[in-house]
């Protein structure tokens, strides 16, 4: 008997020590209340799941416990103290807050009961993710100046950074696709398993100057594992490769210092992983250290060659709805670049130029004033003295922002042997011709509008072409602003993969002004024809491909691979400017450039968003 009172008592002891050890560990996590009772809470990465979409979602759940880890004005992000060690799950998670509860960073919190709702924050059906997020006006804290949990690690010594694919398991909706999150091959699918997470990224180098939202885009390791990275340090967009191993940096818990490309962080960006506005961020929430390395002043260096009196010179630029109203210092600034970096071209392609009173949505579509302001700034400063190609479009008609009415017009000098072909003015809406006169090959509007009737040019701009003489020369130009990809799906987004809804446009406005070529180079095989402008699209593209036919070469062919690029989005150094050229333009170039003007700079000091790109024609050749 007393043998078995010992082993019932030893047996009493041990199952009170297991109570008592129970109690002890829902103490420890934070379980009070009613979760104190129960016992029953629920982990942040049971809530995440292994999917974009919480299997909780719509629920109402109960004794979910994290500590804060950063605040705002709607609520706080909070992470569990101990993860489960499932890379698929994020243990991080946005608390929205219906009530006030004071909380601080550091404190350990537990949410008796609130809902789990996916949040889209670009709007209900929009093509956007979807952030997961617990809805309560029941927060308790249980410990404060806890220490915060250890950031996970974005690159070497951490979590390996996808860099080639964005997703490839989902052709569809990924808020109702069933797959599984792969985050070791899919970029999208890594982020999302980090969601409202602390990351750490270590020795990073700016892709991008700081932009216009305070945004940044940064490489980790010192990019030493990009895929895309070139030589002069930007992250190169390709056929194949979205780079899903750039990471945008964002000022929503500090203050955004001047950082431009190139710079290098001299101490770990360290921040809560977010998303909104298509892309996927790192919240700062330390100080953000770096060392400037003066990539800028190497980018907007240009060293152009002397002409020749046989030569001239023929660039590209988008002015970014540049207006003497709304911003004259743009104006001046505009000025400035065509007459010291890009030494006055002889002749200049210039897109969204606005009317005369910039948005305002009078009905007058003139730009004599405006184009009268950019020329005399650059002769003010220096510069040629300029004449100009413009035709004004109806009120409306060519895309943009309403009222802008902004169009192609080509700048050009006289003083350097160029003479203009005489032929009539084309208008907005009338039809341009190539005809054989007197031996010739012209046209019969000087300048004139390719094809402006056809539906492909709806409510975006018309292709303005014009024809010029040289040393008994006669040769083309073809101003072109194809059709926006603003339309297109972010990489992002919640269609997979991402909608190119745009291109369907600009593939048939490529179409018409590939067959205005055609129609030039059947009358004279010869002719020299040059099209250049804002395309919109990739080299590598079916419209830019269109464009070019069998007719034309695109110029950025005979450039390094490594600086392909007249705009950066995103972190994503690309080609969007082009400029192709008949076998007989080719014959005559001596020297092609995208010249980084712009895309480099930081946003707040950018003339525009667009580089130009400029050429130089021999015509001596032929003489």
């Amino acid at each position: 008997m007393k043998k078995f009172n010992l082993i019932f008592s030893v047996l009493i002891i041990l199952a009170l020590s297991a109570g008592c050890l129970k109690m002890m560990t829902a103490s420890e996590s934070g379980v009070v209340g009613n979760c104190g009772k129960s016992l029953d809470y629920l982990p942040i990465n049971k809530i995440q799941g292994a999917w974009h979409r919480s299997p909780y979602d719509g629920q109402d759940v109960q004794c979910v416990e994290g500590i804060v880890t950063a605040i705002d004005g709607g609520g706080f992000f909070m992470q569990a103290p101990r993860g489960d060690e499932d890379p698929n799950t994020s243990e991080g998670i946005y608390v929205d807050l219906l009530a006030f509860a004071s909380v601080r960073k550091g404190d350990l919190v537990v949410v008796e009961e609130g809902t789990i709702r996916e949040y889209n924050p670009a709007g209900l059906g929009e093509n956007s993710l979807t952030t997961t997020s617990l809805r309560t006006s029941k927060v308790t804290v249980v410990r404060s100046n806890q220490p915060l949990p250890s950031p996970t690690i974005l690159g070497e010594g951490g979590r390996k950074i996808p860099d080639l694919v964005i997703e490839n398991d989902v052709n569809g909706n990924v808020g109702i696709s069933k797959a599984v999150l792969d985050p070791d091959e899919d970029g999208m699918d890594f982020f999302e398993s980090l969601e409202a997470m602390r990351v750490q990224v270590n020795d990073a180098l700016a892709i991008s100057s700081v932009n216009g939202y305070n945004e940044l885009f940064v490489l980790a390791d010192g990019g030493r594992n990009a895929t895309g990275l070139s030589q002069n340090g930007v992250l190169l967009l390709s056929e194949s490769d979205a780079n899903p191993e750039r990471l945008m940096v964002d000022d929503a818990f500090v203050s955004m210092p001047d950082i431009r490309i190139g710079d290098v962080f001299t101490a770990p960006i360290v921040g809560i992983l977010g998303y909104d506005f298509g892309n996927y961020r790192i919240m700062a929430t330390d100080k953000l250290v770096f060392e400037s390395k003066n990539k800028i002043d190497e980018f907007t260096r240009t060293e152009l060659p002397e002409l020749t009196k046989n030569q001239i010179a023929i660039a590209s630029l988008n002015v970014l709805n540049l207006s003497h109203v709304e911003d004259p210092e743009r104006v001046a600034a505009t000025a400035k670049l065509i007459s010291d970096k890009l030494k006055s071209p002889d002749i200049l392609i210039l897109q969204e130029i606005m009317d005369d009173d910039g948005r305002l949505n009078s009905g007058n579509t003139s730009a004599v004033e405006n184009l009268g302001a950019l020329t005399e700034a650059i002769r003010a400063g220096g510069g040629a003295d300029y004449q100009w190609f413009n035709i004004d479009p109806l009120q409306n008609k060519d895309g943009g922002v309403d009222g802008g009415n902004i169009r192609v017009v080509i700048l050009f000098r006289l003083d350097r042997g160029i003479e203009i072909l005489s032929a009539p003015i084309g208008s907005a809406d009338s039809e341009n011709e190539v005809i054989q006169s007197h031996g010739e090959v012209v046209l019969t509007q000087n300048p004139g509008r390719i094809w402006p009737n056809n539906p492909a040019f709806n409510e975006s701009r018309k292709p303005i072409i014009a024809q010029f003489r040289i040393m008994d020369q006669s040769f083309f130009v073809i101003g072109v602003h194809f059709n926006s990809k603003g339309p297109d799906g972010p990489y992002y987004g919640d269609e997979q993969p991402p909608a190119r809804d745009s291109e369907r446009q600009r593939i048939a406005q490529a179409k018409a002004v590939n067959g205005f070529v055609k129609d030039i180079l059947e009358l004279d095989p010869n002719a020299a024809i040059l099209v250049a402008g804002d395309m919109n699209d990739f080299p590598w593209s079916e419209a830019i491909l269109t464009a070019q036919g069998n007719q034309l070469e695109n110029l950025f062919n005979s450039e390094n691979r490594g600086d392909w690029f007249t705009y950066i989005h995103e972190g994503n150094a690309q080609v969007m400017d082009q400029m192709l050229v008949s076998k007989a333009m080719r014959d005559r170039l001596t020297y092609f450039s995208p010249l980084h003007l712009n895309s480099v700079l930081p946003g707040k000091q950018q003339n525009s968003d667009h580089d130009p790109i400029l050429g130089i024609f021999d015509f001596g050749i032929y003489e």
